[in-house]
């Protein structure tokens, strides 16, 4: 690499790690919610990442670079475990999302200290990144319709979109050093990608966007406007009456559709009004509620907990155990047993 292009990507890689720390300080400084929490432990972490590619700047951090480095190895699983808080909306941040990032620090320990197995070790690594990248992107696929944010629909794809780029990048240049002793072609590549990263991220995330990294769970609703009222009240009757909520795979088109309504109108209607920011969790509550009220009637003692399940609207038992869990603190077993 010429002189010119060193101090390129030394540019380029210096603005995208004081972007990253800035967006780190920003997320974090709003509360401990799963998302901020995730979120800015992720944007630590790019900037880490960014850092352990700065020779300069590496041999000046003494024992700081070994906290750089822990972040850096980390920062898939840090990322993965950043946008399934920011696209779940879980109520709570289990200890259980930080295995990915702690799985990927082991094996990279390990290669540092044992040269012998240290080129598998790295492609495991890589290849364990590139599927957490791939489960990212089918999760924010699946989940984009029910997804009631509106900033957060917008950003689904343009910020994952360059996230995903990057670390096909990253693990290009990370298998060409490790087996063609040199990927340096792709490295400035690496370098302007990771300042897009960081560019998108700070636009999105240092205006510190409520509705984008607010708590989980329902928001302050809002006095529903005359002009909603029509429509709320039809929402209601579907909801009261016709128990709509029992319909298994039930989405908000289908709720839309049969309201008379626009889809985004009735979206605004039940994240801005009623303060929900999923679909899932809107009707979940209805559907809990009710499994609560099966499961505590004495009559129905004998009748299996998946019936229950299916006959609130869910598809199979793992799903309604999960939903049930999050919103009562109890699995339905531990609830049936409750005294009454």
């Amino acid at each position: 690499m010429t002189d010119g292009a060193l101090s390129g990507e030394l540019l380029v890689r210096g603005a995208a790690v004081g972007i990253f720390v800035l967006t780190a300080v920003r997320i974090g400084g709003g509360g401990l919610t799963p998302a901020r929490v995730t979120g800015a432990l992720f944007a630590l972490a790019a900037a880490g990442h960014t850092l352990t590619q700065l020779s300069a700047a590496w041999a000046a951090m003494g024992p700081a670079a070994a906290v750089a480095w822990v972040l850096s190895v980390a920062g898939a699983g840090l990322f993965w475990a950043f946008a399934l808080e920011l696209f779940g909306d879980n109520r709570r941040l289990a200890l259980t999302r930080f295995l990915p990032a702690l799985v990927l620090l082991a094996i990279a320990i390990v290669a540092r200290f044992y040269d012998e197995t240290a080129r598998p070790l790295w492609l495991v690594h890589n290849l364990i990144g590139a599927v957490l990248m791939l489960h990212v992107l089918a999760v924010i696929w699946t989940g984009r319709r029910g997804d009631l944010v509106e900033a957060r629909r917008r950003l689904r794809g343009p910020l994952l979109g360059l996230a995903a780029i990057y670390t096909l990048i990253l693990a290009a240049v990370q298998i060409g050093e490790l087996y063609l002793g040199s990927a340096s072609s792709l490295s400035f590549l690496a370098a302007v990608s990771l300042l897009a990263l960081s560019l998108g991220s700070g636009l999105v995330f240092l205006r510190d966007d409520p509705q984008l990294l607010g708590g989980p769970g329902r928001t302050p609703p809002r006095r529903v406007g005359t002009r909603d009222e029509p429509l709320l009240q039809r929402l209601m009757q579907a909801l009261d009456e016709e128990e709509v909520w029992r319909e298994e795979g039930l989405t908000i088109g289908a709720l839309a559709s049969r309201l008379g309504a626009a889809e985004h109108h009735l979206r605004r209607l039940i994240n801005e009004d009623l303060g929900y920011r999923n679909f899932a969790a809107f009707l979940n509550e209805r559907r809990i509620a009710a499994a609560q009220v099966a499961l505590m009637d004495p009559e129905k003692n004998r009748v299996a907990i998946s019936t229950v399940a299916y006959d609130v609207g869910f598809s199979s038992l793992a799903p309604f155990n999960r939903a049930f869990r999050e919103i009562t603190g109890k699995t339905p077993s531990d609830w049936r047993r409750t005294p009454g």
